[in-house]
């Protein structure tokens, strides 16, 4: 052993100061032998693997692969210079990817040695570190380098012995082959066979695919085909080898698609060295992992049970949660499943007439987001369990026999799926099939069938949401997938489909933007009867799962008769943007069912008696099964039911697995104008006869939104004007992005440093902003770099003005209020998604010049039908601008005094509690005169207060103006050592001494709980205000804390003043 180090010593010690890692290469591979040689009495080989790229943005494939004698892996090596050291920032991203992705590999600069080794679960584990420089060591150190390569060559394939273990590995192998094809992808190269392969799949399944989801299908696809090709070489007890060249005799011959994509793939894999490496890398997992054991693990599940749990899901959460979570693909728990394929086939038997339910010949069944094939699983379990029960008395020969037929004549005949991604369509052909061998059909049945297509489950590769008009599409290489996309569109356009079940994805930010759903969409759910709906902001509607209602309300319609049971968000069910969607729907089905299973993380829902309520999936939000029911000949008189559940996951799942559709206690409800709320929420009509807070101030939008608050955002100008100023200088693209937490693309730096540079006008842009309730911020505010300024509204607040800030819905009670003099950004209440609007007092002229008065040319933001209301109901005259004396005349200001009043009153928020969670608040207007006066008031204090005294329209003195009234004030411990910084570290507040500690020498004296507690909108603001600047590790400037002091005095007066303004309303609704 010691020659061996001696040999190697000397020979990279030749190579100084002209050696790279390549040249390292075959003195490392040739130690590697000797060693295996000499110390493991067997031949090794080590064979140099260059990398795709020496680009450093390429990660390419570890450099040396160690195999045994008879080819089975060992592990790998990857290696750097001596001068690099390997905490090298450059280095992160790629031993991140091989350590995750490869079970035994070592990293070393020849000095230090770091072998990473999976555990039993998968997981990446240092094993052993530590430092020898081979060039340069002493007597007996080279003892470090034996105990390394030991470890090593004691490293084994990871050996799968169950489908969570094997989904584990596979996804790990699966990323970074993923990974191999994102970086072999070269748009440029019209002539290569991924660009084209890339383009083919846009025309047919997905619009604009990105590069990385092409990759991810490219990977699943020969992941799962390798794996479906492992299963069935088991189940043939065939002894022979699996190649990346065999593999495709064992594909399913009935699903073409599979066998042609493989075969396309895996000719293109040869091509390319690094992807046909990562490939071989999965078949030599799956060679290592105990394949009978898992193939028979998937099949010997109890009833009720989805083997699917035990691999699909796994590999998903490993493989790409990111992506699984932009797509909103999660899989449907079996109790759900269960209880609304139950729910379906009662409805068909006791609506429809339909006396077999599902299994009844004139029953197609559709599951449009087919997924893994679960729903129609149970679908056809409930058919093999009825079976069971309503033949028992004529023997299990009988049984058996009638199933095969209703299998055989009407389940692979009628029974419909559409999936978009090739690895959950690949997964439902294989759990279909294992399934229905299970219950003891035998597909040689099928397949000696005289009807040709009868032999396959009807689950094609297709978008559902494509035109069922839209024409046939060429296929790079071959028509299978073409064929397939034709099956399904002559089942959208031809198919009499009676029953539509499953479980749409969730995603908000849809890539299913095609002309013919849109079209759907926008005539029917962004319009009631023809008048549009006007929304500023629909990105709901154009959320996945609301284009598959669209879809299945559309087919439903066709057909003039059917059910749907689905699982989806239950946001349609009371959020304002679906109220055209819920109107449509009523129009359209006779009886909705609605079973709210809420579970929303996002609301922070509790039970009612304040229990925890928990979601059925894994997912932040609620969820809702609805029933959707069309008769041939409509119903005078539709009806919409509503149910709900709350507690715990296992609670709800023990519910579904018990009960049907016809053991829910539905209570009929009679959804109102303007909402159409699907729920038992329904507002009284003194509260709908209000105007809404958006239609009084006509106009109005969300705040601004920057995408890039850490870069464009600062407390401190100078701060700002700094980093801009930096960012200009810094001629490393990557470090801006790191140091300013940018995600722009290099030609968006460079275009607007280059900008920064030519002028500097930018100075100009910036400004103080509303940021969070009583923290003002300076922001970039231009145009070019904020995502969206809405300055068509916001620009009014350059000048003198004040703005209501008020949220659509609320996850809590309601707290959504605020004022502001500036420019508010979007967020104002919570964090993201928040979208708070921002309505104006005072609209300004677009002309630069004053009026002849000197005054600049203003009018007020409300709508004429309100003033005059109140004028109406007051007898009090309106005057254009300012206050009016209250006794003969009103003004603008007045109005939105009132208006802040009245959402400041504690009983008008639970009094209108539901509604408010659900739309912009209904401002009433009281009849009563002294009352009117009173609350404008109220209001006009209010305003100064949560202004700091601030008004631009009223100068009267306030409390801010005499701070012996604010009884609050900044101390430090007597204990303390010196300390003046005011730093802010751990907040927290004493209640018995009723102080808030910002550090443990520091604190404000005097507050009392209540003023602590005190929240708007999501935040609790005295702590969420220390807390933003412990996060930026701010120290508290004699500014900050006589601001701090004026907050606790705002609050503890907001208080009171909530208070008075209740004993003055007295009761609802207002008289």
């Amino acid at each position: 052993m010691n020659k061996d180090i001696e040999v190697l010593k000397l020979k990279i010690n030749k190579l100084h100061g002209t050696a790279n890692e390549r040249s390292l290469y075959p003195l490392i591979c040739e130690f590697i032998q000797n060693y295996s040689y000499k110390m493991l009495g067997g031949p090794y080989t080590a064979t140099p693997e260059e990398s795709l790229s020496v680009d450093d943005k390429n990660i390419g494939f570890p450099d040396i692969t160690v195999r045994r004698n008879n080819g089975k892996l060992v592990g790998w090596w990857e290696i750097k210079l001596p001068s690099d050291s390997l905490g090298k920032d450059s280095f992160t991203e790629q031993f991140s990817k091989y350590k995750d992705s490869l079970e035994n590999i070592l990293f070393t600069n020849l000095q230090e040695w770091q072998l990473w080794q999976w555990d039993e679960d998968g997981k990446p584990k240092k094993v052993i570190e530590t430092i020898f420089d081979i060039t340069s060591f002493a007597i007996g150190e080279e003892k470090k380098l034996e105990d390394v390569m030991t470890k090593f060559f004691e490293g084994r394939p990871f050996e799968a012995k169950t489908p969570k273990q094997l989904a584990l590995a596979l996804a790990k192998k699966t990323r970074l082959l993923s990974r191999q094809v994102e970086e072999s992808y070269n748009e440029e190269d019209k002539e290569s066979d991924l660009v084209k392969l890339k383009t083919t799949f846009e025309r047919t399944l997905i619009q604009d695919i990105s590069v990385h989801q092409f990759s991810n299908m490219i990977a699943e696809t020969l992941t799962y085909s390798l794996f479906l090709a492992f299963l069935e070489h088991i189940h043939r007890g065939n002894d022979s080898e699996i190649t990346l060249s065999t593999a495709i005799e064992y594909l399913p011959t009935n699903v073409p698609v599979l066998k042609d994509l493989y075969e396309l793939i895996s000719k293109i894999s040869k091509t390319i060295p690094v992807i046909y490496k990562a490939t071989q890398n999965l078949i030599e997992q799956l060679e290592s992992s105990d394949i009978s054991r898992i193939y028979h693990k998937l099949i010997e599940h109890k009833p009720g049970e989805d083997p699917v749990i035990q691999f699909y899901e796994p590999f998903l959460k490993e493989y790409d949660p990111k992506e699984r979570e932009a797509r909103g693909v999660y899989y449907t728990p079996k109790p759900v499943v269960d209880y609304i394929v139950r729910g379906v086939d009662w409805i068909l038997r006791n609506k429809f007439g339909k006396e077999k339910g599902l299994a009844e010949d004139s029953v197609q069944l559709l599951d449009p987001a087919t997924g893994t094939g679960t729903f129609l699983m149970s679908a056809i379990q409930e058919i093999y369990q009825n079976t069971k029960k309503e033949n028992s008395a004529l023997g299990e020969e009988m049984v058996k026999q009638e199933f095969d037929n209703i299998v055989l004549n009407h389940v692979l005949k009628h029974f419909y799926g559409f999936e978009l991604m090739i690895a959950p369509y690949a997964i439902a052909h294989l759990k279909l099939t294992l399934e229905i061998e299970r219950m003891g059909f035998d597909f040689k049945l099928a397949q000696e069938d005289i009807e040709p297509d009868n032999d396959r489950f009807k689950v094609y590769l297709a978008n559902t949401l494509d035109n069922p008009n839209q024409p046939l599409q060429d296929f790079f290489g071959f028509s299978s997938i073409p064929q397939e996309s034709e099956q399904a569109r002559i089942v959208k356009k031809n198919s009499p489909i009676l029953a539509i079940v499953g479980n749409p994805p969730y995603s908000g930010n849809s890539q299913n933007n095609g002309d013919w759903i849109e079209k759907l969409l926008k005539d029917a759910y962004y319009n009631i009867d023809g008048v549009s709906l006007g929304e500023k902001n629909p990105k709901w509607l154009q959320d996945d799962y609301v284009k598959f209602f669209r879809f299945t309300e559309w087919k439903i319609n066709k057909e003039t008769r059917g059910v749907v049971g689905m699982i989806t968000n239950h946001g349609y069910i009371d959020n304002p943007t679906f109220r055209g969607m819920r109107y449509h729907l009523m129009k359209t089905f006779d009886e909705i069912y609605i079973f709210n299973l809420h579970g929303n993380n996002l609301k922070k829902e509790n039970a009612p008696d304040g229990s925890k309520d928990e979601n059925v999936f894994n997912i932040k939000v609620g969820t809702a099964i609805c029933f959707l029911i069309k008769y041939e000949k409509e119903l005078k008189k539709k009806a919409v039911y509503y149910s709900e559940m709350w507690g715990t996951r296992t609670c709800k799942f023990n519910f579904l697995s018990e009960k049907t559709f016809n053991d829910i206690q539905w209570e009929r409800i009679e959804p109102k104008s303007d909402l159409y709320l699907f729920n038992n929420k329904q507002p009284d009509d003194s509260y709908v006869s209000n105007k809404k807070i958006n239609e009084i101030f006509p106009l109005n939008s969300i705040g601004f939104v920057t995408s890039k608050d850490d870069f464009l955002l600062e407390f401190d100008k100078n701060k700002l004007i700094s980093r801009i100023e930096h960012f200009i200088k810094e001629p490393d693209t990557n470090k801006i992005k790191t140091v300013f937490n940018l995600s722009q693309s290099t030609e968006w730096i460079s275009k607007h440093k280059e900008k920064f540079l030519k002028n500097k006008s930018w100075l100009n842009d910036i400004t103080l902003c509303s940021y969070r309730p009583f923290d003002n911020r300076y922001v970039l505010y231009s145009d070019e770099l904020i995502e969206r300024s809405r300055k068509e509204v916001l620009q009014h607040m350059f000048q003198p003005n004040i703005s209501l800030l008020c949220k659509r819905q609320s996850k809590q009670d309601f707290s959504y209020i605020f004022v502001s003099n500036l420019i508010s950004e979007s967020c104002v209440f919570e964090s993201a998604y928040a979208n708070n609007s921002v309505m104006p007092l005072y609209i300004y002229s677009n002309k630069s010049q004053n009026s002849l008065l000197g005054e600049i040319d203003k009018s007020a933001n409300f709508d004429p039908n309100y003033i005059q209301d109140i004028s109406d109901k007051t007898n009090l005259k309106y005057i254009p601008t300012q206050q009016g004396d209250l006794v003969n005349t009103f003004g603008p200001e007045d109005i939105f005094y009132y208006i802040y009043s009245i959402l400041h009153s504690s009983s008008f928020r639970t009094k209108y509690a539901n509604p408010l969670k659900s739309d912009f608040p209904r401002i009433p207007v009281t009849s009563n005169k002294t009352l009117f006066r009173i609350l404008i008031g109220y209001g006009k204090e209010l305003v100064n207060l949560h202004l700091l005294g601030k008004n631009p329209f009223d100068k009267t003195i306030t409390i801010f103006d005499d701070n012996s009234k604010w009884g609050v004030t900044p101390k430090t411990t007597n204990t303390a050592e010196i300390t003046t910084d005011w730093k802010v570290g751990e907040v927290r507040y004493d209640e018995n001494e009723n102080r808030v500690y910002i550090n443990s020498n520091q604190y404000f004296d005097g507050v009392e709980k209540p003023v602590w507690e005190f929240k708007i909108g999501g935040y609790q603001v005295c702590d969420k205000w220390l807390k933003d600047r412990k996060k930026s590790e701010r120290s508290l400037s004699t500014d900050d804390i006589k601001h701090y002091l004026k907050i606790f005095v705002a609050l503890r007066e907001t208080i009171r003043i909530m208070e008075e303004i209740d004993q003055a309303i007295q009761s609802w609704p207002i008289k």
